[in-house]
């Protein structure tokens, strides 16, 4: 399911135009911006569901999620030092997102959710369906960070369901970061600002030019997760629900970046640029 999901960002009209370094600074600026909610969204939600996990008779469990999350911290400000090095404010990103998501009562975000992820069912390239549509940022992004956070933290939804959806954008990541994202930025003079800028990309992917690279994080979580699926009875017994809900999940995560051909004309990103 990943790599379907992954073929289809790869193949969508800002991936092939980023891919041969055709995006301009602004639009990588607002690209960086536009999906910041998704990376800190990412980590609100591992550390949320860290709670569902029993610390007692799965401990070291617990213990490799920590380090983890330690690991996704500074991969978080990864990402934030890109923003400043293209003179994004990154924390009146943040504020204006939160801001608007925290205006929505929690039913009314369930309903919008729900209705973004039926039109995409419908159709993957319908990502602007009129649900979220005061919303600053692509409806997809709005989404996908509430669908996790919802995943995270409600006791209906299963451990292992929650858990796979995180490993299946991590699986769709690295496949769109070494395919598409580290092509169109590395050695790429308008959008490869030195190592820092680039850091968090080679953290989740892998350049054709270095196969014989050390694991990155993201390959270390991967076989993390491939793992602990895979040894859980628990996880074998509620196949069914992680199967659905990890698509759910990697649908809405696929229409991130589809989306940004259309937002990328709309965004306000002078607005965050110092």
């Amino acid at each position: 399911m990943a790599q379907g999901h992954a073929s289809y960002m790869n193949a969508c009209d800002f991936a092939t135009q980023l891919r041969a370094q055709r995006i301009s600074r602004n639009e990588y600026a607002a690209f960086l911006s536009m999906m910041y909610p998704c990376v800190v969204g990412f980590n609100r939600a591992l550390i949320l569901s860290i709670a569902k996990v029993d610390h007692v008779r799965h401990s070291k469990f617990v213990r490799a999620l920590a380090e983890q999350l330690n690991e996704e911290q500074a991969h978080n400000q990864m990402w934030r030092t890109a923003m400043e090095l293209f003179g994004i404010d990154h924390t009146a990103v943040y504020l204006d997102f939160r801001s608007y998501v925290e205006s929505i009562p929690r039913e009314e975000l369930d309903r919008r959710t729900a209705g973004v992820l039926a039109a995409l069912t419908r159709d993957p390239s319908n990502v602007t369906p009129g649900f979220f549509t005061d919303a600053p940022f692509p409806e997809p992004v709005v989404a996908i960070c509430h669908h996790l956070w919802t995943s995270a933290s409600c006791e209906s939804v299963h451990y292992w369901e929650h858990f796979a959806s995180q490993s299946g954008i991590e699986m769709v990541i690295f496949d769109v970061v070494s395919a598409t994202v580290l092509p169109g930025v590395v050695d790429n003079p308008l959008l490869d600002l030195g190592p820092a800028s680039t850091q968090w990309w080679r953290e989740h992917g892998r350049l054709a030019s270095d196969p014989a690279s050390l694991k990155s994080d993201e390959e270390k979580h991967l076989e993390l997760a491939r793992i602990a699926l895979n040894r859980s009875d628990s996880a074998k017994a509620h196949r069914d629900s992680i199967v659905r809900r990890t698509e759910d999940t990697m649908r809405l995560f696929a229409a991130t970046l589809v989306s940004q051909s259309t937002a990328g004309k709309t965004f306000p990103i002078d607005r965050y640029l110092a």
